[in-house]
Protein backbone atom coordinates (compact mmCIF):
# COMPACT_ATOMS: atom_id res chain seq x y z
CA UNK A 1 0.00 0.00 0.00
CA UNK A 2 1.05 3.54 -0.70
CA UNK A 3 -0.22 6.43 0.61
CA UNK A 4 -0.10 10.56 0.85
CA UNK A 5 2.08 11.47 3.74
CA UNK A 6 -1.35 12.34 5.82
CA UNK A 7 -4.17 10.74 5.97
CA UNK A 8 -6.33 12.00 8.35
CA UNK A 9 -9.20 13.50 6.80
CA UNK A 10 -9.24 10.54 4.57
CA UNK A 11 -9.62 8.44 7.40
CA UNK A 12 -12.41 10.44 9.01
CA UNK A 13 -13.97 10.10 5.67
CA UNK A 14 -13.60 6.57 5.23
CA UNK A 15 -15.23 5.98 8.17
CA UNK A 16 -18.52 8.15 7.68
CA UNK A 17 -18.44 6.32 4.12
CA UNK A 18 -18.19 2.59 5.84
CA UNK A 19 -20.87 3.67 8.49
CA UNK A 20 -23.08 4.35 5.46
CA UNK A 21 -22.63 1.67 3.04
CA UNK A 22 -25.02 -1.40 2.55
CA UNK A 23 -23.94 -4.89 1.77
CA UNK A 24 -23.24 -5.28 -1.94
CA UNK A 25 -25.54 -8.00 -3.60
CA UNK A 26 -24.41 -10.48 -5.55
CA UNK A 27 -26.46 -10.11 -8.32
CA UNK A 28 -24.40 -12.70 -10.20
CA UNK A 29 -24.06 -16.66 -10.75
CA UNK A 30 -20.63 -18.52 -11.42
CA UNK A 31 -21.92 -21.80 -13.34
CA UNK A 32 -18.43 -23.35 -12.68
CA UNK A 33 -18.41 -23.08 -9.24
CA UNK A 34 -22.15 -22.58 -8.60
CA UNK A 35 -21.14 -19.74 -6.24
CA UNK A 36 -22.80 -16.09 -6.48
CA UNK A 37 -20.86 -12.87 -6.75
CA UNK A 38 -21.27 -8.88 -6.84
CA UNK A 39 -20.61 -7.71 -10.52
CA UNK A 40 -18.28 -5.19 -11.02
CA UNK A 41 -21.25 -2.64 -12.17
CA UNK A 42 -23.00 -3.12 -8.85
CA UNK A 43 -20.40 -2.58 -7.02
CA UNK A 44 -19.84 0.61 -8.07
CA UNK A 45 -23.57 1.16 -8.19
CA UNK A 46 -23.87 0.34 -4.73
CA UNK A 47 -20.71 2.80 -3.71
CA UNK A 48 -20.72 5.58 -6.06
CA UNK A 49 -22.93 8.09 -3.97
CA UNK A 50 -21.94 7.17 -0.52
CA UNK A 51 -18.05 7.51 -2.10
CA UNK A 52 -19.03 11.14 -3.16
CA UNK A 53 -21.48 12.16 -0.40
CA UNK A 54 -17.81 11.76 1.89
CA UNK A 55 -15.62 13.38 -0.69
CA UNK A 56 -14.13 10.36 -1.52
CA UNK A 57 -13.38 9.61 -5.49
CA UNK A 58 -11.51 6.04 -6.86
CA UNK A 59 -9.71 5.55 -9.94
CA UNK A 60 -8.15 2.45 -11.51
CA UNK A 61 -4.97 2.86 -14.06
CA UNK A 62 -2.97 0.14 -15.44
CA UNK A 63 0.94 -0.31 -16.04
CA UNK A 64 3.47 -2.40 -16.69
CA UNK A 65 5.80 -3.97 -13.90
CA UNK A 66 8.88 -4.70 -16.11
CA UNK A 67 10.86 -8.10 -15.36
CA UNK A 68 11.10 -10.59 -17.49
CA UNK A 69 8.77 -11.34 -18.88
CA UNK A 70 6.57 -7.84 -17.91
CA UNK A 71 3.51 -7.98 -15.77
CA UNK A 72 0.72 -5.86 -15.68
CA UNK A 73 -0.16 -4.04 -13.15
CA UNK A 74 -3.88 -2.36 -11.52
CA UNK A 75 -3.17 0.47 -9.49
CA UNK A 76 -6.57 1.39 -6.90
CA UNK A 77 -6.38 4.49 -5.86
CA UNK A 78 -8.49 6.19 -3.32
CA UNK A 79 -8.87 9.84 -3.21
CA UNK A 80 -10.25 12.70 -1.14
CA UNK A 81 -10.86 16.15 -1.24
CA UNK A 82 -8.42 17.33 0.76
CA UNK A 83 -5.45 15.42 -1.63
CA UNK A 84 -5.20 12.83 0.64
CA UNK A 85 -5.27 9.29 -0.95
CA UNK A 86 -3.98 5.74 -0.39
CA UNK A 87 -3.34 2.74 -3.19
CA UNK A 88 -2.47 -0.35 -3.63
CA UNK A 89 -1.31 -2.28 -6.75
CA UNK A 90 -2.41 -5.72 -7.74
CA UNK A 91 -0.34 -8.33 -10.42
CA UNK A 92 -2.80 -9.01 -13.48
CA UNK A 93 -1.99 -12.70 -14.43
CA UNK A 94 -4.27 -13.77 -17.54
CA UNK A 95 -4.60 -17.64 -18.02
CA UNK A 96 -3.49 -17.07 -21.99
CA UNK A 97 -1.24 -15.09 -24.06
CA UNK A 98 -4.31 -12.80 -25.87
CA UNK A 99 -6.11 -10.30 -25.64
CA UNK A 100 -9.34 -11.67 -24.33
CA UNK A 101 -7.91 -13.44 -21.26
CA UNK A 102 -5.63 -10.01 -20.40
CA UNK A 103 -9.09 -7.87 -20.92
CA UNK A 104 -10.79 -10.95 -18.43
CA UNK A 105 -8.15 -10.37 -15.83
CA UNK A 106 -8.22 -6.83 -15.36
CA UNK A 107 -11.92 -7.36 -14.81
CA UNK A 108 -11.35 -9.54 -11.72
CA UNK A 109 -8.92 -6.97 -10.96
CA UNK A 110 -10.74 -4.42 -11.34
CA UNK A 111 -13.86 -6.14 -9.28
CA UNK A 112 -11.84 -7.52 -6.60
CA UNK A 113 -9.12 -4.25 -5.98
CA UNK A 114 -12.25 -2.17 -5.53
CA UNK A 115 -13.89 -4.28 -3.08
CA UNK A 116 -10.63 -4.35 -1.06
CA UNK A 117 -9.70 -0.97 -1.10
Amino acid sequence: MNKSESITELAKALSNFQGKMIAVKKDATNPFYKSKYATLDTIWETIRKPLSDNGLSVTQTMGILQGSPPMALLETTLYHTSGEWISGAQLVNPIKDDPQSLGSAISYARRYSLSAI
